[in-house]
């Protein structure tokens, strides 16, 4: 059965059940994923699912259930199963049906160019990235990872309180790992790019810069320098901010679980940072203009200048607060149950150009990646411990790599000691960006 003619024949049978409050949430994803190694395709992965889930509103209570097929008979299952787990349920927590009226935004996160997209073109982009990196520096040995990855889907919002919402959206990326060898010294580095236009995908430049990273790290001398200061690059940051993410979320506040917690209107950041989340940046991969409870979304700026401004809010939380939801209603799928999470979370650029950064600083270290984040980040206290990457800063030049290093902190700490911000804003793989900070009181080891 058609996805309308099922969703709207759902909505009548709960009406004629006497079901009052109710709602549809229709989800579909398509993901296409190609990689080639040896110039040949390795992999090559087409997934398609689709779902519907239905909630309603017994005795007070949200029940819950979902299907994977739109057929006839699916439409009394949805029902009665929803209507059985709402008796089930003991949380006194309330939950809400939206219905509101609004204007939402029109964003642009649909290309059917990219939908339309030929295997053989992504294949010939693909392998001549490869061929390119291999070609650039004899101390490439190889290419270890190429890859194309694109994804779209579809969700679709109805509700008994007037709510009809859809929204299609696609996006795709490429990455590339190179390996780079000299002497006894081997080092890896990749680089990607994220986009709906697949004309700015430049296999060259994105060759070029995975292997100028690579060799760049084969440089390496020992250093005993203790520095005062280091400079975080932009993905670096994005990284570890992307980790610490969930202490925005109300819900964790509310649970105790966050540091934040009774922070509102204080200061926890240096006034040089700024942390916005926006739902309708213009190209951004995340960004939507409506969450997955049918609330519209807003540009919101959580730390403005040093001061937490905001938790972030869907409607059960916001109840709890007296507040408003500031539309971050989010759904690990059809299946999934109302949560929280971010759109296109990023720290506000700085005026400085990353090059002044290094000159700033004049003596310390750059950091250029974190590893270990789930195993070293304790994401409720905010106590790191991470192995890193980065090269040494002297004379307010970069000079050579550095094999190991050990970067120990804490991620609210690092936060007020946050001395300046660049304005080199990169967004990482996961819709979360950063331009490069420098920042004090980090406890660096080196090897």
């Amino acid at each position: 059965m058609k996805k309308e003619i099922f969703i709207d024949k759902l909505c009548e049978r709960a009406k004629i059940k006497g079901i009052e409050e109710y709602e549809v949430f229709f989800l579909s994803n398509l993901s296409l994923g190609v990689k080639v190694y040896e110039e040949k395709i390795e992999n090559l992965t087409n997934n398609q699912n689709q779902g519907v889930s239905f909630r309603c509103k017994v005795n007070g209570k949200m029940g819950y259930s979902y299907s994977e097929s739109l057929n006839e008979e699916d439409i009394d299952f949805l029902i009665d199963e929803a209507v059985s787990n709402g008796n089930c349920i003991e949380s006194d927590d309330e939950q809400f049906i939206y219905g509101e009226k609004h204007q939402y935004k029109k964003l642009n996160t649909y290309s059917k160019a990219l939908d339309n997209l030929e295997t053989k073109d992504i294949e010939e982009f693909l392998i001549s990235m490869e061929k390119y990196a291999k070609s650039l520096d004899s101390r490439i040995e190889k290419v270890s990872y190429c890859y194309f990855g694109l994804g779209s889907g579809e969700v679709i919002i109805k509700n008994s309180k007037g709510l009809n919402l859809s929204n299609q959206g696609n996006v795709a990326y490429t990455f590339i790992s190179v390996v780079a060898k000299e002497n006894d010294i081997i080092k890896t580095d990749s680089e990607f790019i994220v986009s709906r236009d697949f004309s700015k995908f430049d296999y060259q430049k994105i060759a070029e810069g995975a292997v100028r990273k690579a060799i760049a790290k084969l440089n390496v001398q020992k250093s005993n320098i203790l520095p005062e200061k280091v400079i975080i690059e932009n993905l670096a940051f994005s990284s570890l901010l992307g980790a610490m993410s969930n202490i925005f979320s109300a819900d964790a506040v509310q649970k105790g679980i966050s540091l934040l917690k009774d922070k509102l209107n204080q200061k926890v950041a240096s006034s040089k940072f700024t942390l916005i989340d926006d739902p309708h940046l213009e190209n951004g991969f995340g960004s939507a203009s409506f969450d997955s409870e049918g609330v519209p979304t807003e540009y919101t700026e959580i730390i403005k200048g040093g001061i937490l401004s905001t938790y972030l809010y869907n409607l059960k939380t916001a109840n709890k607060d007296k507040v408003k939801s500031t539309g971050h209603a989010s759904k690990g799928g059809y299946k999934g149950t109302i949560g929280i999470s971010t759109y296109n979370l990023y720290v506000k650029s700085g005026e400085k150009t990353f090059d002044e950064l290094v000159k700033e600083i004049g003596e310390g270290i750059l950091i250029t990646d974190f590893a270990g984040l789930h195993s070293g980040l304790n994401s409720i206290s905010g106590d790191f411990s991470l192995a890193g990457e980065g090269f040494l800063i002297k004379n307010g030049k970069i000079q050579n790599a550095l094999n190991q290093i050990t970067v120990a902190g804490n991620f609210f700490q690092l936060l007020n000691d946050i001395e300046e911000v660049g304005n080199d804003l990169r967004f990482s793989l996961s819709d979360i960006g950063s331009p490069s900070i420098i920042v004090k009181g980090l406890k660096i080891a080196i090897d």
